[in-house]
C-alpha cells in the first residue's frame, strides 16, 4: 500500500510542478538521446522502488519467517531483474516515441498494441530473463493430453504459481515446479484441467484481450492530457505518470472480473467431473504454499485480491445457480503488460514488490 501510494502520489507532484520537463526535454531524433533520457526516467523508478523492494522482497519475508533468499541473492536477483526491466520499457517508449514522430497517434497506440502482444508471446522467455527461471517442457504431467502443454518451471519464490502464456491458440501452461514435488497427483491433475479449461472456454483469451484493450485505451486517453503527449520524452514520461494514475484506478475495476475468472475455472473443472472436495483440497494445498491465507473479508478482498480466498470460492461453487463469465487474470495481466506504456504500478503491488520472480507471471490461481 505504501509502495502504490508512494508511486501514485510521486506522479501527482510530478504532473503538477512538472519538475521532470526541463531535464527530459531534448530535440526530437537526436542521435542515442531520447533513448538515454528515457533509460535514466525508468531507472529513477527503480531507485524509488528499491526501499519498498527490500521490505517486500527480503525482510518481510525474513521476519515471518516465509522463505526469503540471503541478502547477497536477493541483490543480484534484485539487479538483474531491474537491469532487465528497464531495458525492455525503454526500448518500448524509445519505439512508441519514434513511431509517433512518424505517424501520430495513431502509430504510437498502433505499436503499444504490437509491444503488449510481443510481450504475451514472449512472455516465458522474458521471465528467465528477468529471473532466470528454468522452464522446460513436462514429462510427468498425469494426462497425455495436459502434458502437450504443461512446462514446468524450477523456481525459489514460494509465491510463484506460474500462469498461462503464449498467444491464443499457442498457450503453453507453466506449473510450479513445487506443485509437481508437493500436490498428488489427483491435485495437480485438478489444477491443469482448470487451466486449460479456461483455455478452452476462451476465458483466458478475454482476459488477453481486455488486458490489451485497456492499456491501449487508457495511454491514448492520457496522451491528449494537460503536458501529456508523444513527441518528446517529457510529454511521452508525462504521458506514462498519467498512465499510472489510471492504472491505479483499474486497480480497483478489474480485480473483480478476474475472480469471476476463477469462479469460472472452478464451475469448468466441477463440470468435467472435479468434486467439490477435490477442488476445494487443491486450492487449500496451493494456497498454504503460497500466500497461507484460507480466508479474509469481502471487503479486503474486493480491493486487493484478484484471487478469492478458498472458502468463497467453495461457497460460490456450491451455489452453482449463476452462469459465469469471467476474464482470467486479465487484472494482473494488465499490470504486466503495462510495460508497454511505461505503468510505474506493474511491480508495486502488494503480490510482487521485491520479488522479481513475480514480475513477468504475477500470482494467480
Amino acid at each position: 500500500m505504501t509502495a502504490v501510494g508512494t508511486i501514485t502520489l510521486t506522479s501527482i507532484a510530478l504532473l503538477t510542478s512538472q519538475l521532470h520537463s526541463n531535464p527530459l526535454n531534448t530535440v526530437s531524433g537526436a542521435d542515442g538521446r531520447e533513448f538515454t533520457l528515457l533509460l535514466a526516467a525508468i531507472a529513477l523508478w527503480a531507485i524509488v522502488l528499491l526501499p519498498f523492494d527490500l521490505v517486500g522482497g527480503y525482510l518481510l519475508p525474513k521476519h515471518f519467517q516465509r522463505a526469503a533468499p540471503p541478502l547477497s541473492r536477493f541483490a543480484t536477483s534484485w539487479i538483474r531483474g531491474v537491469l532487465v526491466q528497464t531495458s525492455l520499457i525503454a526500448t518500448v517508449l524509445w519505439c512508441i516515441l519514434q513511431a509517433a514522430q512518424f505517424g501520430g497517434l495513431l502509430a504510437a497506440a498502433g505499436t503499444v498494441v504490437v509491444a503488449q502482444v510481443s510481450l504475451i508471446a514472449c512472455q516465458k522467455n522474458v521471465a528467465a530473463m528477468v529471473a532466470r527461471l528454468s522452464i522446460r517442457k513436462s514429462e510427468t504431467s498425469p494426462d497425455p493430453v495436459d502434458r502437450q502443454l504443461m512446462v514446468t518451471a524450477t523456481h525459489s519464490d514460494s509465491g510463484f504459481t506460474g500462469s498461462i502464456v503464449g498467444l491464443p491458440g499457442l498457450e503453453e501452461v507453466i506449473v510450479p515446479q513445487s506443485w509437481v514435488t508437493q500436490l498428488d497427483p489427483n491435485q495437480l491433475r485438478t489444477e491443469l484441467i482448470r487451466r486449460t479449461g479456461v483455455i478452452q472456454s476462451g476465458s483466458r483469451t478475454r482476459g488477453v484481450i481486455l488486458a490489451i484493450a485497456v492499456n491501449t485505451m487508457t495511454f491514448a486517453a492520457c496522451a491528449q492530457l494537460p503536458t501529456a503527449g508523444i513527441a518528446t520524452v517529457a510529454e511521452l514520461i508525462s504521458t506514462s505518470l498519467y498512465f499510472t494514475l489510471v492504472s491505479f484506478a483499474w486497480l480497483l475495476v478489474l480485480p473483480r472480473l478476474s475472480r469471476e475468472g476463477v469462479f469460472e475455472a472452478d464451475r469448468l473443472a466441477f463440470d468435467k467431473g472435479v468434486p467439490v472436495g477435490v477442488l476445494e483440497a487443491t486450492a487449500e494445498s496451493i494456497e498454504s504454499l503460497h500466500d497461507d491465507e484460507p480466508k479474509r473479508s469481502r471487503r479486503l478482498e474486493s480491493v486487493f485480491h484478484p484471487i478469492p480466498c478458498v472458502k468463497r470460492r467453495v461457497a460460490e461453487l456450491s451455489l452453482r445457480i449463476r452462469s459465469i463469465r469471467g476474464f482470467w487474470n486479465v487484472a494482473r495481466l494488465t499490470l504486466f503488460l503495462s510495460w508497454s506504456c511505461g505503468g510505474f504500478l506493474s511491480r508495486a503491488v502488494h503480490c510482487n514488490i521485491g520479488r522479481p520472480e513475480l514480475w513477468v507471471m504475477l500470482p494467480t490461481d
